[in-house]
């Protein structure tokens, strides 16, 4: 896992940065436009658009090396270049003295490449005026953009849109990842995202606390996901996933069926349904119960999961409070959040899984303040509700009550479909049945689900099933 750091924390990153290598702030500059500009040196056409920070400094950077380079490239800055800082200014004589060109207006010709390096990290207010004109005209040409650590205009921490912003095809992010790059809107406006680290060693940074961490494939690789083989169906543990309620089976179904396939003993679904027993034709290997109290394994699961399309009647509320009162690992999902954020009941050792408008139910909020700070909100659900959170949506986000948050860069729009949140509810039960801590089995969870829709290469035709189907192959 690649760590995460705030805005705030960025400074002090690149001070330890140079001082890790031996360097001086503006020999760390050279080294991070050297390292962007291996990116810009396909184009021999480069028009640089520069701001007031130091990205306008990475800017000039590219810039100079584009033209030793024997390319055409232009600088258009934004403000006088008196009122860059120190560490830009150099930047720019060395762009000056290798016969570098400087434009205070709006060029008229056509670039195969445009350099975003207007806004940085630092950016704290809504984009207005001379700089939004800018930015629009930026996302009107018919060129490649790349963006210098992020695409101006988006909020660094968390991935909002500061009035308007850059569209990048590629975004070259430097020393670390930011959440904004991964969670919101950023994985729209960030194009392919690259990490350079410009080879600083992380224990630079051991004295500054992540904010987070960004997840990445090798959490399929854990050990316990190798069984052994003197081993029977007991040994890989027991699930209950209780909902379907009143029409609602095929939910209970889907996160049955991702139990199964991703590798729990035992599941059983359970229903208020006579025809819930009609699952195991779909999946014989299911096991089923038409009533919370008929259930045959509900004392002796591992896990239960309440939730997919159990209903929000008094009969779902008597069911929920049912399974509240097992005192066993729950994995929380749907109509039960919605239940929950009624009654705040004390949980213990529980996983919710809130895509944004369950959250906002569970803070008594609206959706609007949870995707300003998506992070921020994912830490206070699990810390009211002493559970580790699943915060569905774009880069999405877990949490625990201890503080330690992770976010999934994986997963695409095509996943926005029915049934695609029982699936994943499903494997969240699955891990925990296995042995999986509730965060980890939440972490592996997320990746292992968003990995197999994304290796499904169905676009905006995938389904829940797809999904299911897939899962095995992430991990051979």
């Amino acid at each position: 896992m690649k760590p995460i750091y705030s805005s705030l924390q960025i400074k002090n990153i690149d001070q330890l940065a140079a001082q890790s290598l031996g360097i001086n702030s503006f020999e760390l500059m050279q080294k991070a436009g050297a390292a962007i500009f291996s990116y810009v040196q396909h184009y021999s056409n480069i028009l640089v658009v520069a701001g007031a920070g130091n990205n306008a400094g990475d800017g000039f950077i590219i810039a100079e090396m584009a033209l030793k380079q024997g390319k055409k490239a232009i600088v258009w800055s934004l403000i006088t270049i008196d009122k860059l800082p120190v560490d830009a200014k150099k930047a720019v004589d060395k762009f000056l003295q290798a016969g570098g060109q400087i434009t205070y207006k709006k060029p008229l010709q056509h670039y195969d490449c445009i350099v975003d390096a207007i806004f940085g990290t630092g950016l704290c207010r809504e984009i207005s005026g001379h700089f939004e004109e800018t930015i629009n005209w930026i996302n009107t040409q018919k060129t490649i953009i790349i963006a210098v650590d992020l695409p101006s205009g988006l909020d660094a921490n968390t991935g909002l849109i500061k009035g308007c912003v850059v569209n990048a095809d590629i975004t070259v992010t430097i020393i670390c990842y930011k959440a904004g790059l991964v969670t919101n809107f950023g994985k729209d406006q960030c194009g392919q995202l690259f990490l350079e680290d410009l080879h600083v060693p992380v224990e630079a940074f051991h004295n500054i606390k992540p904010t987070c961490y960004l997840l990445d494939k090798s959490i399929l690789s854990q050990a316990l996901f190798r069984h052994p083989n003197n081993s029977h169906k007991g040994s890989f543990g027991k699930a209950v996933i209780v909902g379907g309620h009143d029409g609602m089976t095929g939910a209970l179904i889907l996160a049955g069926r991702a139990a199964l396939e991703s590798s729990c003993g035992m599941v059983e679904i359970v229903s208020n349904s006579e025809q819930i027993t009609m699952a195991t034709i779909q999946c014989p290997e299911l096991m089923t119960a038409n009533s919370i109290h008929a259930s045959r394994h509900l004392t002796t699961a591992n896990v239960i999961a309440v939730g997919p399309g159990l209903g929000l009647n008094q009969q779902s509320k008597d069911v929920l409070n049912y399974c509240l009162n097992q005192e066993k690992p729950l994995v929380i999902d749907a109509d039960a959040l919605t239940l929950i954020a009624e009654k705040k009941p004390q949980l213990n050792h529980a996983v919710l899984t809130p895509h944004p408008k369950e959250a906002a139910s569970l803070l008594n909020t609206d959706i609007k303040t949870i995707q300003a700070d998506r992070v921020s909100a994912a830490l206070k659900i699990s810390q009211i509700y002493q559970s580790t959170v699943i915060l569905k949506g774009s880069g999405t986000v877990i949490a625990n009550p201890k503080g330690e948050v992770s976010i999934c860069p994986f997963g695409y729009s095509g996943m926005a479909t029915a049934g695609m949140g029982d699936v994943l509810t499903g494997i969240v039960a699955s891990l925990i049945a296995q042995g999986f801590s509730s965060f980890n089995a939440a972490q592996t969870a997320v990746v292992w689900h968003a990995l197999a829709a994304e290796s499904c290469h169905k676009g905006n035709c995938l389904i829940a099933s797809d999904v299911i189907a897939q899962l095995y192959k992430e991990l051979i």
